[in-house]
């Protein structure tokens, strides 16, 4: 019996591997990059449950997914932290310390704010990464996108303009600066190709697990199950996510690879509802609708276009 269902075991994990060795090029990124929002879109809701002193968080989300990528990089290939870990480049280091900020953002304004208004100021990344990739990385403004900045640009507005609370406000700027941060970090995956991406998380967090000491972290004062809220969310979720949304930038344009990111305004408020019963207020639900309305149908023309035969 045993024997019965490990055959079966390592046929399907041998059909599952032909098939992935069966997908190329831009299909390939769209796959884990898919595979890598629907994993982090338990973020927030770990968040929420975990519900402790933010710095004290903040610690754990730069240490244990600093520890796993370490440890799988290694198991991967060694060369990469040889090379690109313990001789960092300037660019390297200044990249990693971009993705601390926004770590360290994103978890002060889940605090300070809705986590709809989170998550959908945050995932305006795409926006700014296409701004960032015409600038620096030559990559096509087109209309069309042009077209989405500026409907974007006004669902945005209904998510600032109508915040009740000055400390609601005060969430919705770190979202923003934590958007900002995401952005220039996928324009250097981009331009590196993901050769050493792994470096970037891991200095990452480091400097996010000191600044959280230095500010006053306790790593050691929650209850049990927050801590393995904790082992969840740092141990698990973000390692694995982020190491599938690295292989999107391999295959895909900065922009589109981030657009794929905008499904977990979709899913992580929705589970955050389902879970906790957190709705979010009706103007940041229609500031909401109207960005992730308008990306989806701005990556469903562009991919259209791509896809349609010449005459």
């Amino acid at each position: 019996m045993i024997n019965t269902l490990m055959i079966k075991q390592w046929v399907t994990m041998n059909g599952i591997s032909a098939a992935l060795s069966r997908i190329q090029g831009e299909t390939k990124g769209r796959l884990f990059t898919l595979m890598g929002v629907m994993i982090l879109s338990f973020d927030s809701l770990l968040v929420r449950l975990i519900d402790s002193d933010e710095w004290t968080l903040i610690f754990w989300r730069g240490l244990l997914p600093a520890t796993m990528f370490f440890l799988a990089q290694w198991k991967i290939d060694p060369q990469i932290i040889k090379e690109h870990f313990f001789h960092p480049k300037t660019s390297t280091l200044l990249t990693a310390a971009l993705l601390s900020a926004s770590t360290i953002c994103f978890v002060f304004s889940l605090d300070h704010t809705e986590v709809t208004s989170t998550l959908v100021i945050a995932n305006t990344a795409p926006l700014i990464t296409a701004v960032m990739g015409f600038f620096f990385l030559g990559e096509k403004l087109n209309r069309s996108t042009v077209i989405a900045i500026i409907i974007s640009v006004g669902g945005i507005w209904l998510v600032f303009g109508y915040q009740p609370k000055l400390e609601e406000r005060e969430g919705d700027l770190l979202a923003l600066v934590t958007a900002i941060s995401m952005s220039v970090y996928l324009i250097m995956l981009r331009k590196t190709q993901a050769r050493y991406a792994t470096a970037f998380l891991i200095y990452s967090g480091i400097f996010t697990a000191i600044i959280a000491l230095i500010a006053g972290a306790k790593p050691f004062s929650l209850p049990l199950i927050k801590d393995l809220y904790i082992v969840l969310l740092c141990g698990v979720v973000l390692p694995c996510s982020f190491l599938l949304i690295n292989v999107g930038p391999r295959y895909l344009p900065a922009a589109e690879a981030s657009l794929i990111l905008l499904l977990e305004v979709l899913f992580g408020p929705l589970l955050v509802w389902l879970i906790l019963g957190e709705m979010p207020t009706p103007a940041v639900a229609l500031g909401a609708g109207i960005i992730v309305v308008t990306l989806a149908g701005h990556t469903i023309w562009s991919q259209r276009k791509q896809t349609s035969p010449v005459q």
